[in-house]
C-alpha cells in the first residue's frame, strides 16, 4: 500500500472538496481533523445530470483527533459543513483538515471486543478460511444512537445503518473485504464472530 498520499486540504468555512481519483470505482480513504470545540457534518457528493450534485450525510465529527472515513466509490467530492449551535451561529474554534490516506493508516477490525468513541474506521482484509466465510460485526452504541457504515473495498454499494433509541445494538455481516465505520458522539463497543 505505501505511504500517505500528499493531497491535503484545510479551511475554516464550509465547502466542497473535490477529491482527485475519487469516483473511479474504488473507495477513497480520508483522515479528517476537526478544530477545538467544533463539530462538522461530512456528506458525500455525487455528480448528477446537468451539473446537479446529490449530497448524502455520511458522519458528524466533533473531536480534535484524527477520524478516518471512507468516501464511497461513486462519489467525486466531500462536502464539509460546520455545525452551527444555537441561534447566534457560534460553532466553536479551529479549522478543519482533511487528507487522503492509504489503508495502512487504518486499524484492522479487532478480533476481540473493542470499544471507543467518536468516529472510527476499521479495515477488514483477513484471509478467509473458506470462500463463503463472512464475519459478523456485533455493535453496541452505548450512550446514544449512532451509525455503522460498511464499504466494500472493491467499490460495491455502501451500506449505512443508522440506529435509534430502540435498536442501538445489532449485527452486520461482512460478505467481502472492506471498511467498517462507527460514528457516534458517545461510546461504542464492537466484537467480531
Amino acid at each position: 500500500m505505501g505511504s500517505t498520499t500528499s493531497a491535503k486540504w484545510s479551511g475554516w468555512r464550509s465547502r466542497i472538496v473535490e477529491i482527485p481519483g475519487a469516483g473511479g470505482g474504488k473507495p477513497v480513504l480520508l483522515e479528517f481533523r476537526a478544530g477545538l470545540t467544533t463539530s462538522f457534518s461530512l456528506s458525500t457528493v455525487r455528480e448528477g445530470p446537468y451539473h446537479q450534485r446529490a449530497h448524502d450525510t455520511l458522519v458528524t465529527i466533533g473531536r480534535t483527533g484524527p477520524s478516518h472515513i471512507v468516501l464511497p466509490a461513486d462519489c467525486t467530492a466531500l462536502a464539509i459543513r460546520r455545525v452551527v449551535a444555537g441561534s447566534e451561529g457560534a460553532s466553536g474554534l479551529g479549522r478543519w483538515k482533511v487528507r487522503i490516506v492509504d489503508s495502512d493508516a487504518l486499524p484492522q477490525l479487532p478480533s476481540r471486543t473493542a470499544q471507543g468513541n467518536g468516529t472510527q474506521t476499521f479495515g477488514y482484509f483477513s484471509p478467509k478460511p473458506y470462500f463463503e466465510y463472512a464475519p459478523v460485526v456485533h455493535y453496541d452504541f452505548i450512550d446514544s444512537p449512532g451509525t455503522i457504515i460498511y464499504t466494500p473495498a472493491d467499490g460495491g454499494k455502501q451500506l449505512i445503518r443508522s440506529t435509534s433509541a430502540v435498536d442501538q445494538k445489532g449485527s452486520l455481516r461482512l460478505p467481502q473485504h472492506g471498511y467498517v465505520t462507527l460514528s457516534e458522539h458517545g461510546k461504542w463497543r464492537i466484537s467480531v464472530t
